[in-house]
């Protein structure tokens, strides 16, 4: 019989629950049968993490069912408002059904990346995804129409096609 004794330490039980996650995310994925193609969010959910890579970028919108063209066609330095004016309130709103708040983000700069959107339901040309993050970190997302009268939704949103009425 061969016994083996150790002291237990933090970064020994910090080392464990790592390993311990890692295995339990390896076999949720092989269970599971890898990513979902599309992804809902729930109220108290946030759809906040990092993008670094224009690849990552593109998989997130992706990962919401959005076919985009791959390159930006707007990536510009913008800086969040000190205040909120009513407009940006109502956007700040629309984030936070995502989980995500700008408030927190008041006065700093961040990056914004415009993409094409080639299937919005409502058929509509000229429909864009912007994404705005700070130190690679998502911190809004939208989806826009350019019309006058158009539309903001959030990313996680996806209407049903709209159809012409029976005749």
């Amino acid at each position: 019989m061969v016994v083996y004794a150790t002291k237990l330490t933090g970064r020994k039980i910090a080392a464990g629950l790592l390993v311990l996650c890692a295995l339990a995310l390896g076999v949720g994925r092989l269970v599971v049968g890898g990513e979902p193609e599309t992804v809902s969010v729930s109220a108290g959910d946030s759809i906040a993490c990092k993008l670094k890579t224009n690849e990552d970028r593109v998989n997130f919108l992706r990962g919401y069912g959005w076919e985009i063209d791959e390159t930006p066609v707007t990536e510009q330095a913008v800086r969040i408002p000190d205040v909120f004016d009513a407009a940006y309130q109502s956007y700040n709103e629309l984030q936070k059904s995502q989980g995500l708040d700008l408030t927190r983000y008041q006065g700093k700069k961040a990056t914004l990346y415009i993409y094409t959107v080639r299937n919005d339901p409502s058929g509509e040309e000229g429909v864009t995804a912007s994404l705005v993050l700070y130190r690679n970190r998502l911190i809004a997302a939208d989806i826009s129409s350019a019309a006058a009268d158009g539309f903001v939704r959030p990313v996680t949103e996806r209407p049903a096609a709209q159809t012409e009425p029976d005749e």
